[in-house]
């Protein structure tokens, strides 16, 4: 059972009408965190360079999203830190240019998230269509991995809902476990240990009825077996209610597993948070 203590009362993950899939406009966002009475939020918007056609723009217009966040930062002074930050969709072609991103612009946080592979996102049932699923899966863990090894560990601080395609999958985590995709899995997490990146933990799975966040708790404890301890937390909010969604479930699976701490950003420079 997991308890209602708000333990974690900052959120590294989350949206605005500054991404191409959301409208909320940012001083909502704002105005609910504060309601909830956290500390502090990171927003971070779709950068997704080459993504498919789709009805979203997954481009973000930098200097507009600068400005407004400046302008909220001090409306909001004193009452909420107000992170900007940005969620790049990594490919394997594209670490120049997130190389290049997070050098010219003063980003608090930056995630690296996979969304798309081979002009495909697994969000969209055609990219399962003709495949069995743990093809799929497989190719995922084994994409992310060989793009973030091209990456520049410099350009980003964090690796988004690792395993994204589980949402999506015919059987979503119906037959899903870090057991399962381990030998994917595990040089993922030893890479970012030994680049000292965060590992995100994004209850947006719960929200989707995984009944576990993204990535799953097992993967966590895995984490925590090969060393790791920089854990970054996010909603994945697009509307204000999933704003800090099961924060409480997060705290505690995390404390169960032994992690202390979860980790903040402020223009890129970690700070350890106790729970």
């Amino acid at each position: 059972m997991f308890s209602n203590t708000m333990n974690i009362r900052f959120d590294s993950h989350l949206h605005s009408d500054f991404s191409g899939d959301c409208d909320t406009p940012a001083a909502q966002m704002i105005e609910r965190a504060i309601a909830l009475g956290f500390d502090g939020l990171c927003f971070t918007e779709h950068e997704d360079p080459d993504a498919p056609p789709s009805e979203c723009d997954f481009s973000i217009d930098f200097d507009r999203y600068f400005s407004r966040m400046s302008e909220l930062r001090e409306q909001y002074r004193g009452r909420l830190q107000i992170g900007v930050g940005m969620e790049f969709g990594i490919q394997p072609h594209l670490p120049e240019t997130l190389a290049r991103l997070s050098r010219k612009y003063p980003f608090d946080l930056i995630i690296a998230s996979l969304h798309n592979l081979n002009g495909m996102d697994p969000y969209y049932p055609s990219y399962f269509e003709g495949r069995r699923e743990r093809d799929c899966y497989e190719e995922f863990f084994r994409v992310q991995y060989e793009t973030l090894k091209l990456c520049d560990p410099s350009s980003f601080d964090t690796l988004g809902h690792m395993d994204y395609i589980v949402r999506y999958g015919p059987n979503r985590n119906k037959y899903y476990s870090y057991e399962s995709y381990a030998d994917f899995i595990d040089p993922i997490l030893r890479l970012l240990i030994e680049n000292g990146k965060c590992l995100e933990l994004n209850t947006g799975g719960l929200k989707y009825g995984l009944g576990e966040p993204n990535p799953c708790g097992d993967v966590f404890r895995r984490y925590r077996e090969l060393g790791g301890e920089l854990v970054t937390v996010g909603s994945d909010a697009h509307e204000p209610e999933y704003l800090g969604y099961r924060f409480d479930y997060a705290a505690e699976l995390l404390q169960n597993l032994g992690f202390r701490y979860y980790t903040v950003f402020e223009r890129r420079n970690a700070r350890q948070v106790r729970m």
